[in-house]
């Protein structure tokens, strides 16, 4: 199944240089929903006395859709004339990051579609202590995972596949996770910006196939102007 992700074309030639992919943790993205139960959860010790929960810092994502282009992913997702879309898979995108992880790749490793609620759905489910027992205690990773591919419906227009990486050591590696990854291999097609010069995307194409980059590479035609021939 093909999915993309709106960049910038500077973090796109980094990664395609360094030949790594980084991820986020949580507590860098913008709706204060994200990992928010596992941020605010703490474990009670048998004298009484609470600690946070462990491994809530040790979660990094990234986020894709399965959306190929709208107008408003290029306006809110990207610089101006600098953006560009990339194209993958799930199943290479998750490979990927399995294959840097390998040792731990069934614990560590996870690609999912989120699942949109509304905001009352989602607070009685962390408001239900079975739920979160459950999700936490029993199920374990997994169970945490699913609380991340939670977001509320005013969201629904992103068709977001998050991209989640939690460390099996239970290592907090600040605000960014980056892994080693062939982006020949795992990125299909680079799309450059609609709004974007000509000139300009000649340049980037050439940088691009310098840079070791063997995908296909073109322009959104969102914009063109549109030949049409009225005979009266």
């Amino acid at each position: 199944m093909p999915i993309y992700r709106f960049t910038s074309m500077k973090r796109l030639l980094e990664s395609l240089v360094q030949k790594q992919n980084t991820l986020l943790s949580p507590r860098k993205w913008e709706d204060p929903y994200e990992n928010a139960l596992a941020a605010s959860l703490r474990y009670e010790r048998k004298d009484g006395s609470t600690v946070p929960y462990p491994l809530r810092n040790r979660v990094y994502g990234q986020c894709w859709t399965i959306v190929p282009e709208t107008d408003a992913f290029w306006r809110m997702y990207v610089p101006p004339r600098e953006g560009v879309r990339i194209k993958s898979t799930i199943r290479k995108l998750h490979r990927s990051l399995e294959l840097s992880c390998s040792a731990y790749a069934s614990m560590s490793c996870f690609i999912g579609r989120v699942q949109y609620k509304s905001e009352e759905a989602i607070t009685s489910l962390f408001n239900d202590n079975d739920w979160v027992k459950d999700h936490f205690r029993n199920q374990g990773t997994p169970g945490h995972v699913e609380t991340l591919l939670l977001k509320r419906t005013e969201f629904i227009p992103e068709s977001e596949v998050r991209l989640l990486y939690l460390d099996p050591h239970n290592r907090d590696h600040g605000d960014s996770f980056s892994y080693d990854f062939d982006p020949s291999s795992t990125i299909l097609e680079v799309t450059f910006d609609p709004r974007m010069e000509d000139t300009l995307c000649q340049t980037y194409e050439s940088i691009l196939k310098i840079s070791g980059f063997t995908g296909e590479i073109n322009k959104s035609h969102l914009y063109r102007t549109p030949k049409i021939t009225i005979c009266v």
